[in-house]
């Protein structure tokens, strides 16, 4: 099933490039942009939530915009974090340059909408564009909050959680209602696919925070690449709150403070007092408790089938993923 899914969200998304007709120096960034990894999550949860809610109608467009509107924010937002790597590939702006990669993400935006347009009726189509329509601006406030934090040295973990509710789990939350209102879902379940999709892209992000300072060069990212933008991040905040060590504290607060983190060194340091503050267990922790509350509600919200056990599976791997 999962595999079946994945095909046709990427012959939609290749369908929805070929029918944009798209100049090279636009096209050319925007297939770059599709085509460099990535587990196609979001797009996949629109599917599962589909079909688990008994859909006779094809998900599949709902899925592929989820997926170029997801692309959409990460060409931006490479280009505001200043991140050289994505992927473990060149950036969009590092690989043309920031007008390239602010139009390329434009364009996608464009597309995105124009699929919802293009293959559903009227009250579907309504209802899809006004859920992409809230996420895009919830997904732009926390943006706007990430950045802020950098140069806000009281941010809170209620903070934190906060922003990356938008930020983050705003789109999984989309994905997972986009396929409730694809199979008509009664209210009460787009109501629990929201949730759900919710407490899977904090639990997401937390990891994401996680493998950033502790992760492999397999993650795709220069490791401590949060830190060197100085973005208050799980690890940072957890340690705040945890440590007993006054020195260890001091060096929290500094860079809390917005004093720069440049050099691996440092990132060792950040790191190794993350451990002793016992962030990789609190961390544990958190992201089994939202994943925990994610199943419970797949398992109380919709009925047994293997979309639902899939979605369950999906849930599962969040905790223990590495890329």
């Amino acid at each position: 099933m999962k595999n079946r899914y994945l095909e046709q969200i990427e012959q939609k998304i290749a369908d929805a490039l070929s029918n944009a007709h798209l100049p090279p120096v636009l096209g050319t960034p925007i297939a770059y942009a599709l085509q460099s990894g990535g587990k196609r999550l979001r797009p996949l949860i629109t599917m599962l939530a589909a079909d688990a809610c008994g859909s006779t109608e094809d998900a599949t467009p709902a899925a592929a915009a989820i997926e170029i509107l997801h692309n959409f924010t990460l060409v931006h937002d490479d280009i505001m974090d200043r991140s050289p790597l994505r992927r473990g590939k060149p950036t969009v702006f590092t690989q043309w340059d920031e007008a390239t990669a602010i139009l390329a993400g434009d364009t996608m935006m464009g597309i995105a909408y124009a699929m919802l347009s293009s293959y559903y009726s009227p009250p579907i189509c309504q209802r899809l564009v006004a859920a992409f329509s809230t996420a895009f601006v919830e997904i732009c406030i926390g943006q706007a909050e990430d950045l802020a934090f950098r140069s806000t040295p009281t941010v809170s973990m209620d903070d934190y959680l906060g922003m990356i509710s938008r930020k983050t789990a705003r789109l999984f939350a989309t994905a997972a209602v986009a396929g409730g209102i694809v199979a008509m879902a009664d209210q009460a379940t787009q109501q629990a696919l929201d949730t759900i999709g919710t407490a899977i892209g904090i639990a997401f992000q937390v990891q994401d925070d996680m493998l950033d300072l502790f992760g492999t060069p397999e993650f795709g990212k220069q490791r401590g690449q949060d830190l060197r933008e100085g973005k208050k991040t799980y690890p940072i905040l957890c340690a705040v709150a945890s440590t007993r060590d006054n020195d260890d504290r001091v060096v929290l607060e500094r860079y809390l403070a917005g004093t720069g983190i440049n050099s691996d060194e440092d990132i060792e340091h950040i790191a190794a007092i993350c451990r002793r503050a016992g962030v990789l267990q609190q961390a544990q922790a958190t992201i089994n408790h939202y994943i925990e509350q994610a199943q419970a509600i797949l398992t109380a919200a919709l009925p047994p089938t293997p979309a639902r056990a899939e979605l369950i599976t999906i849930a599962d791997t969040t905790r223990t993923r590495q890329l």
